[in-house]
């Protein structure tokens, strides 16, 4: 699979988590995407998985939660416009 086929199942794969949230927060790894969308959790395949969050990020619609030395955690709120997009239909 390519790069791009990947960062379509990441975004697939965020929007399907956050339609079945139940609070007002998800928390994740790259590791629980990549099993929910049936990618491998090969190192480089997370690494690919983790340039596309870092990606956004830096576009304001993910925070890191934290980073330890088992990988970085990253939060989604309900307060991110890609949340509100998806709650809502738009996407």
């Amino acid at each position: 699979m390519d790069s791009k086929g990947i960062e379509l199942l990441v975004r697939k794969g965020l929007m399907d988590m956050i339609r079945e949230a139940r609070g007002t927060c998800l928390t994740f790894k790259p590791k629980k995407l990549a099993k929910r969308v049936g990618l491998s959790t090969k190192p480089v395949v997370l690494s690919v998985i983790r340039y596309y969050l870092d990606e956004m990020v830096e576009k304001g619609l993910l925070q890191v939660y934290k980073k330890t030395s088992h990988g970085i955690t990253y939060i989604i709120t309900n307060e991110s416009p890609l949340w509100q997009q998806v709650k809502n239909g738009h996407l």
